[in-house]
């Protein structure tokens, strides 16, 4: 009977379980830099369902889903820090740079970036334990 109970309340939400995908943690973080100048464009929601496609190698609809899932995710979200952390866990430096250079490239799919874009894409560079160089050469690479 303890054990019934032990096993019912380690059972994780299906938040929590969405949370130990990779690539959803890796497209709220981009939702989020999207979302950060209060105008959210189609043209970089399209952007973002690309990057799906071209770098996580996700099928059109795959992509669309997975942008769906993170927009939904987004509204609830009040902390970025559980997905944040999957990220250092899962990910090399490398495709963390790669991220951010995701980040800088929706920041500037309106061909401007916010002031509000840029201090979102460089805390986000911050709490991955990215060098402030890997911030300012991806910022360069995108322009």
């Amino acid at each position: 009977m303890i054990n019934f109970f032990k096993k019912l309340f380690k059972k994780k939400t299906n938040i929590e379980e969405k949370i130990s995908d990779t690539n959803l943690a890796c497209a709220l973080l981009l939702i989020e830099v999207s979302y950060s100048d209060f105008e959210v464009q189609n043209v970089e929601i399209e952007k973002i369902v690309n990057f799906f496609e071209s770098d996580f190698g996700l099928s059109k609809e795959k992509a669309i889903w997975l942008n769906n899932e993170a927009q939904k995710l987004h509204k609830d979200t009040n902390c970025l820090r559980r997905y944040i952390k999957l990220i250092n866990e899962k990910y090399t430096k490398k495709q963390k740079i790669n991220l951010i250079n995701m980040a800088w490239q929706i920041a500037r799919a309106d061909n401007f970036v916010d002031k509000y874009e840029e201090h979102r894409i460089r805390k986000l560079s911050e709490l991955l334990y990215l060098k402030h160089s890997d911030f300012i050469k991806e910022k360069i690479k995108t322009k």
